[in-house]
């Protein structure tokens, strides 16, 4: 069984509706054979935009992430039972098999950067042109006598 992780956004509603709208959302995956592995509530938070689900129109809802293991074939039913709660703002189900590699967890973080040779000696001659009080305009008067 791939793993899933399921994102709801539930109505505002009491301590109590709130567990039972859970527990419907849960047993709609557990009775066809998923696995909950983990469920983690992010909280009441006001929506990006006002969402309309069953003919109301919602300007802040309970956010929940879970994540399970279930068959392919069960995904479309659980949808649909969502679809058809009442207390289901908006249901996403993702697969979530692939894992991001961190950039920075080995050796020096450049993001991508390409080195620039250049630099180290454009810096040096900076320095030591601040060092002896040149600018570009009497470096460009020291080539031409030179020349």
């Amino acid at each position: 069984m791939p793993p899933y992780e399921m994102s709801l956004i539930l109505k505002t509603l009491q301590r109590p509706e709130l567990v039972q709208a859970l527990k419907r959302t849960c047993e709609a995956v557990l009775t066809r054979g998923g696995v909950i592995r983990k469920m983690e509530n992010l909280g009441h938070r006001t929506l990006p935009y006002r969402m309309t689900a069953h003919g109301k129109k919602h300007a802040d809802g309970n956010y929940f992430l879970v994540q399970l293991d279930a068959p392919t074939n069960i995904l479309p039913d659980v949808k649909d039972e969502l679809q058809r709660d009442l207390d289901v703002i908006r249901h996403t189900c993702v697969r979530s098999d692939y894992t991001f590699p961190r950039p920075c967890l080995t050796g020096p973080c450049t993001f991508g950067e390409l080195p620039n040779p250049d630099h180290e000696r454009r810096v040096w001659k900076m320095k030591v042109q601040k060092k002896l009080h040149l600018t570009k305009h009497d470096e460009r008067k020291a080539r031409n006598k030179s020349s």
